[in-house]
């Protein structure tokens, strides 16, 4: 599907990455491998190494003088049993031409020497098993094997400690455990340097999915594997640099804060990545990355990441390539995620959320002939909370549909109240379509309005996210069936952004409401005139009633009585009241004077 590295050798890169790092408990049950095979020959020295294309590490040792920790693998006693991939028995390294030269033979620290490469089941070497000794030794047939069979046993270790908990199955790369672990290990190194961890998503989960529905899983899996090839490529990971695997299709790479300005300048610039589906067809797949900069001496492992994923999701809402973790913006966003516990406990309680009733006025009689619930809510800290912040937040919870069943109870509750002071006032009601989608929503609201003694005629039913109600049978079953209950349903916020007659055929709405974006310059802007008036005559003769909200000057209600639409709302009528003043309201008269 992409052109990149070789599978096979992307996931000898990871494990190589991965080994050559320090890891005490594991490093320490290599050192018990070695000393057992060194008995086991009857010397006194041993060691294991790591090989990656460039250096051998030396993992652990004993009474081996090495020179220094990592070495050149030219310069190594090892490089021909990991070449070659085969064992090596040598029991004098002086009359062998193959290490005659190496300082280690020349200064007699090592003699005797035996290696057996640390290899996986597919023979991917990883390293060596070695014992020395700094006198000739010529080891039996038996005491060879049985030093054999303990590399073997240290190559399953390896194989088993690299592939349980530390690496992505899928991949191969080392996943979000080990990300997490070398997190942990630079906080504690007490480094004064900064470092980057650089977060980058190649492919949207929906999309995956999508993917998976047309390709299969098979392809998918193989389009995730090349995914991370490619990434490797494109960002040109030296050799040396680990990259971590820690979501589907999500990488990190983990640097040096000054290395890491060269890798967010080549993710600014990525060009979109080419999926064949089939035959000729190709889908774009376009990165977004998100990287945040930390003192590892100062920083908390998990906060790190968390910054890193904020960034992410940032750049992924705002379409971006890259973005920069924003201690500003995660503040609000925490704070948001704050408010939406607090929500929770405001259901609950009984002096934080509460309704205030719009009126809305008939423009041939000039009474009032309903209200809006529209819900408010004191924070008890924060004080008063937008409504529209309130929506943002709980939309797509179940949260919306506690707080939908909230206003219910409360709408129900008052309008008996205002219907045993003989005021009749129906009241309008915003639902939305995680409600209408559960089936019963209608059956329960109807047992609601009649255990209180009302009727489904009270109450109007004002439908959002109509978009959406369309993609749910259920929600358009319930809405036919609220419709023949008696209670009136309410096209909402009809002309804001794309608005699909396709809803007005489908759907059983009674009344459409205008937005105020619709109508808001029809006073100064000759073509909103011409598209409102348009629009009112072709709901006219659609039959339906039309309300227009966001009414806030005589001019505008003046254009829209003469147009033909039948109710408005708005502040040049009346702000949303509190239940209380309602009885007042009801009393005034003339409110189309003038008009």
């Amino acid at each position: 599907m992409f052109s990149g590295l070789d599978q096979h050798e992307v996931k000898k890169l990871a494990a190589l990455n991965l080994l050559r790092q320090a890891d005490t408990p594991r490093d320490q049950v290599l050192g018990e491998f070695a000393r057992l095979a060194s008995t086991v020959m009857g010397v006194s020295g041993c060691f294991v190494t790591i090989f990656d294309p460039q250096y051998q590490y030396i993992k652990y040792s004993k009474n081996i003088p090495f020179p220094a920790h990592r070495m050149p693998v030219d310069a190594t006693l090892c490089k021909h049993s990991v070449y070659n991939c085969e064992s090596v028995i040598c029991p004098d390294t002086r009359q062998d031409a193959r290490f005659m030269n190496h300082p280690l033979t020349q200064s007699g620290a090592v003699i005797f020497y035996a290696a057996s490469p640390l290899k996986t089941r597919d023979n991917f070497v990883l390293g060596t098993l070695c014992v020395t000794e700094q006198h000739p030794v010529a080891p039996s047939p038996q005491d060879i094997d049985t030093f054999l069979h303990i590399a073997s046993l240290a190559s399953a270790y390896l194989e088993a400690w690299y592939s349980v908990g530390q690496i992505d199955a899928l991949t191969g790369l080392p996943n979000r455990q080990n990300l997490f672990n070398e997190l942990e290990k630079l906080a504690h190194s007490q480094r004064d340097e900064r470092y980057a961890l650089i977060a980058v998503d190649c492919i949207a989960i929906p999309k995956l999915y999508e993917l998976t529905r047309y390709l299969g899983v098979a392809a998918v899996e193989t389009m995730l594997r090349n995914l991370s090839a490619l990434l490797r490529v494109r960002l040109d990971l030296a050799l040396s640099i680990p990259l971590y695997a820690f979501a589907t299709g999500r990488f990190a790479v983990l640097i040096n804060a000054n290395d890491a300005i060269s890798l967010i300048e080549k993710a600014e610039r990525m060009p979109p990545t080419l999926a064949n589906i089939s035959g000729d067809i190709e889908l774009q797949l376009h990165t977004h990355t998100g990287y945040a900069l930390f003192h590892p001496s100062t920083s908390n492992g998990n906060e790190v990441f968390r910054h890193v994923i904020s960034a992410l999701h940032e750049a992924i809402r705002q379409g971006v390539p890259v973005k920069a973790f924003d201690p500003v913006l995660d503040s609000k966003r925490n704070e948001d995620f704050k408010l939406l516990y607090d929500i929770s406990d405001a259901i609950k309680a009984s002096d934080q959320l509460y309704l205030m009733y719009q009126p809305k006025i008939s423009l041939h009689t000039g009474e009032t002939i309903g209200a809006e619930a529209l819900l408010r809510w004191e924070h008890p800290t924060r004080g008063n909370i937008p409504p529209s912040t309130i929506v943002r937040l709980v939309e797509g919870t179940t949260l919306m549909m506690d707080i939908t069943q909230w206003v219910i109870r409360e709408t129900i509750r008052q309008t008996k109240i205002w219907r045993d002071r003989g005021i009749h006032l129906p009241v309008s009601i915003n639902v939305t379509v995680s409600d209408f989608s559960v089936a019963g929503f209608s059956d329960s609201l109807e047992k609601q309005v009649l255990e209180a003694g009302l009727a489904c005629e009270d109450f109007r039913i004002e439908c959002l996210e109509t978009d959406k109600v369309l993609e749910s049978d259920t929600a358009v079953i319930e809405l036919d069936i609220l419709k023949a209950k008696g209670f009136l349903i309410l096209l909402d916020d009809f002309g804001a952004g794309y608005s699909n007659i396709n809803y007005l055929r489908r759907l059983p709405f009674d009344i459409i409401k205008l937005d105020r974006s619709l109508i808001s310059q029809i006073t100064t802007d000759e073509a909103s005139l011409v598209i409102v008036r348009n629009v009112i005559v072709m709901l006219k003769e659609l039959d339906y009633e039309v309300l227009a909200e966001g009414v806030e000057d005589k001019a505008t209600a003046r254009i829209l009585k003469k147009f033909g639409c039948d109710e408005v709302q708005g502040f040049y009528f009346s702000r949303p009241l509190r239940a209380e003043k309602i009885p007042q309201w009801m009393g005034r008269t003339h409110l189309l004077d003038g008009i």
